[in-house]
């Protein structure tokens, strides 16, 4: 269970991880280069013999360059198409497959027709015209006829503002014998008749949504003598028939919305209750800290134990393993007599920062017992890089660039968590606490973005604590009355070498301050603070040999300061179609840009 809470959490970060970043370079490509289609006009001209010309007048608002755009339109609802023309202010596009503006080119398959025309755009309005003529457009029956289409596809890459949506009848009737309906968003497609039209206009249509319109007249308004019956069964009282039943459909869809919005409404409150209230009683059981109330409080500059600098370092810094941990490693082997290190000059490179670096040797002193696995595994691994050509310099010692450097880490990683472990410093119940939480938070989270397709942005608030409370699980690993009563005594010690300005630090212990200091992630201001307190003169320390050009404190300060960097540059890994159908509309146009 365990393996696979672990598997879920890393999986679901992942995704949330590439999900950000994908929104990111989403809004800085948005930021470079955007446009829309905020009007479109359509005049569709239903001819005496059954044919349908259409005419769309797309108006693109670009920002930045463009050069090509596209209109796909679906083989749906029509025999064939032909008399394809693109133009703009008057100007007809040449038919060539050139891609030089001015020219457009036509692709047909079985399931759409896609024309791409090209042209020189830039931070301005263009109106592109689209012409065509279709067959089998309309359902034609003894008495009645119907012309069945769908002026925006819910396929756009781009939402409308406005659609104005034109149809022109062969001849004029009266109004009463016209019917009509539009199928779209609720209240924003408004159909009117009159005595020779339709007209439909719409407005803010996202690109999810489609903009249908349903025109049904008399079939004597066409000539009868060229155009052929092709729905024997085709009446009005169908066409009603069907409405309704949509109508019906949606009032119940509408309806079923509306229950499931207050239901989930209600239960985003639920979430919310059981995400803190699991939290909580969770934390509660397995995850409150033990008290250290009867320990004193009070910063400290004396160490408090002989505990390994790492081990103290992955206790205070959260059990992460950091590039620190092993630096702090190396040079404690260092002092131990293990080996030796040397001040070099900078290294002559372009954007070098013009910082001090250090080699590192070996020195003749054999592994004794007191050397624990994981640091016998850092010897043999040094010793092998350093016997290597131009690997002797010590932010080299762990570049990655090989799977040599990558499994050799690994499995010091792990000798390194073993011990540490065994160390009985934090609570393994405590985990149970953490995995038990990430599991309900992880459920809480997923209901809540169901909730957000429900509710819309109420859920957010569900979605918010869900995650954070997800978060907070890590916080509930605790560590063992023991670990707290180490904690406590190392991080005393912790914040006086923050302060190292306000005592007296003794120049013999100041390498071993400085390895400690390092294995707590402390740096810059803190280890030059730390070198020249309370000293006038360089400190020598056996195990390292500056160079002729550091000749004051504040240089052995600035020495230790590149020494404390070299660990976050040299850690392994880090880094950074059919013809009119009576019951479906035909159509469903789409268009873009780039």
């Amino acid at each position: 269970m365990v393996n696979n809470i672990q598997w879920m959490t890393i999986m679901w970060l992942r995704t949330l991880s590439l999900s950000i970043l994908l929104c990111c370079l989403g809004f800085a490509s948005s930021n470079a280069k955007e446009y829309e289609i905020p009007y479109i006009k359509v005049e569709v001209s239903i001819n005496p013999d059954g044919t349908v010309q259409v005419t769309e007048h797309l108006t693109y608002d670009f920002d930045g360059d463009f050069s090509w755009a596209e209109y796909k339109l679906l083989m749906k609802g029509f025999a064939s198409i032909s008399n394809i023309e693109i133009s703009e202010k008057g100007q007809n596009y040449t038919n060539e497959n050139s891609e030089a503006p001015g020219t457009f080119s036509v692709a047909k398959n079985n399931d759409a027709v896609k024309l791409k025309w090209h042209y020189n755009a830039e931070d301005e309005k263009r109106v592109f015209t689209i012409s065509y003529t279709l067959e089998g457009a309309l359902t034609v029956g003894p008495e009645w006829s119907q012309f069945y289409w769908n002026f925006l596809s819910d396929d756009r890459d781009k939402s409308t503002d406005q659609l104005v949506a034109k149809i022109i009848l062969p001849n004029t009737t009266t109004v009463d014998s016209l019917y009509g309906w539009s199928r779209g968003p609720q209240d924003q497609i408004v159909l009117q008749k009159s005595t020779g039209s339709y007209k439909a206009t719409a407005t803010d249509i996202n690109d999810h949504d489609f903009a249908k319109v349903r025109a049904v007249f008399p079939t004597r308004l066409l000539y009868k003598s060229r155009v052929e019956v092709n729905d024997q069964q085709f009446a009005l009282a169908q066409a009603k028939q069907e409405e309704q039943a949509y109508q019906e459909k949606i009032t119940k869809q509408r309806k079923q919305d509306a229950y499931l919005a207050a239901l989930w409404e209600k239960l985003v409150y639920l979430f919310i209750i059981l995400s803190i209230g699991f939290s909580y009683f969770l934390y509660n059981r397995y995850g409150k800290r033990h008290s250290t109330s009867h320990l004193s409080s009070t910063e400290t500059i004396m160490i408090p134990g002989r505990l390994r600098p790492a081990t103290v370092g992955w206790l205070l810094q959260g059990r992460n393993i950091s590039s620190h941990l092993l630096m702090a490693t190396v040079l404690d082997l260092a002092r131990r007599g293990y080996f030796k290190l040397r001040e070099e000059d900078p290294e002559e490179a372009f954007l070098s920062d013009n910082k001090p670096t250090f080699s590192i040797t070996r020195t003749s002193k054999e592994i004794d017992e007191r050397v624990t696995k994981w640091e016998k595994l850092l010897v043999n691994f040094i010793e092998r890089r350093i016997q290597e050509e131009d690997k002797q310099k010590l932010h080299n010692i762990f570049k990655s660039g090989n799977s040599k450097v990558t499994s050799w880490f690994t499995e010091w990683k792990n000798s390194f968590k073993a011990y540490c472990k065994d160390k009985g410093w934090v609570d393994q119940e405590s985990y149970t606490g953490l995995y038990w939480n990430l599991s309900i938070q992880f459920l809480l989270m997923s209901l809540s973005i169901v909730a957000l397709v429900f509710t819309g942005p109420e859920a957010l608030a569900s979605l918010l604590i869900t995650f954070l409370a997800f978060i907070f699980s890590f916080g509930i690993v605790r560590r063992t009355p023991k670990g707290e009563e180490v904690y406590h005594q190392w991080k005393n010690y912790e914040k006086g070498l923050k302060k190292a300005k306000e005592h007296n630090i003794s120049s013999d212990k100041l390498d071993k301050h400085f390895i400690y200091a390092m294995a707590f992630g402390l740096k810059g201001k803190n280890i030059e603070t730390l070198i020249t307190t309370n000293t006038e003169m360089i400190p020598a320390f056996a195990w390292i040999a500056f160079s002729s050009d550091t000749t004051s404190v504040a240089d052995v300060a600035n020495s230790f300061s590149s020494l404390s960097a070299t660990g976050g540059a040299s850690f392994p890994g880090a880094g950074g179609g059919a013809g009119a159908s009576a019951s479906a509309a035909g159509g469903g146009a789409s268009a873009s840009a780039g």
